[in-house]
């Protein structure tokens, strides 16, 4: 964008005959051009949510549209808790710079009127999750030669990217009433099944194969205390959805040959 501004000056003046006239004069037309819309700063990245432990690619590309050189660009970025930066990972310009570190930040090429530069880099999300959301965000800083004040150094940041932290984990607890057994006695399996992740289970089917030198106890099967006589374990049956937090517990019998 640029602003100009031009003055503007009404007057009157009296000719020699007496007579009155009315002038106007205008100025020159100065200009500033408004580098915050002209240098672009545009991050973006190639997720919108992470489970744990997984990657995803950030990239910024900064634009010049200005009529001045961009100078000793520096870049750098933030990041809330919740992932951390791969080391290694950078690459600027399609060029990989593995020392470079972007907490710390580092220098750019000069960038002339119409060029570009493109910065490229991996987080990593927590695991365990520790966080819903990360937030990622960068900062470009450069130096431009204005023609009434000299060098001029200015620092912008880059849009921020949001994404959301999700776990899909699940634990499965297994446990047998004996220790020792007989031929002839019964084992007792208690499955207690807990969704420990963040995002709701649906459509779960529980299976069990019914151990050699065992049969199964026909209509044994107890799902959260209900018996459900017509369930076999080693077919499998639906047991219900499972918000964040919750569990269900499954038992059945089987005799010992």
């Amino acid at each position: 964008m640029i602003i100009d501004n031009t003055s503007n000056v009404n007057f009157n003046y009296v000719l020699p005959d007496g007579s009155t006239r009315a002038g106007e004069q205008n100025s020159n037309t100065v200009q500033t051009e408004v580098l915050t819309s002209a240098v672009t700063r545009v991050k973006s990245s190639d997720k919108t949510f992470l489970n744990e432990n997984e990657n995803a690619a950030q990239k910024v590309v900064i634009t010049n549209n200005s009529s001045a050189t961009l100078k000793n660009m520096f870049f750098s970025d933030n990041m809330s808790s919740g992932a951390t930066h791969v080391a290694g990972s950078v690459v600027v310009n399609g060029v990989p710079q593995p020392t470079y570190d972007p907490v710390a930040g580092f220098a750019l090429d000069d960038i002339p009127s119409g060029g570009n530069a493109t910065v490229e880099y991996s987080i990593l999300s927590n695991d365990p999750k520790t966080d819903n959301f990360v937030t990622n965000s960068g900062a470009v800083s450069y130096m431009v030669e204005d023609p009434l004040r000299g060098p001029v150094t200015y620092t912008e940041p880059t849009n921020e990217i949001s994404l959301a932290l999700i776990s899909t984990r699940m634990s499965v607890e297994k446990s047998v009433d004996k220790g020792y057994a007989t031929s002839g006695e019964e084992l007792t399996y208690t499955s207690v099944i807990t969704n420990t992740g963040s995002l709701k289970k649906t459509g779960l089917v529980f299976t069990d194969a019914i151990p050699a030198g065992t049969s199964f106890v026909g209509g044994s099967v107890e799902i959260d205390g209900v018996s459900y006589p017509a369930y076999d374990p080693a077919a499998g049956f639906p047991i219900k959805d499972l918000a964040p937090g919750e569990s269900v517990t499954v038992r059945f019998k089987v005799l010992v040959q």
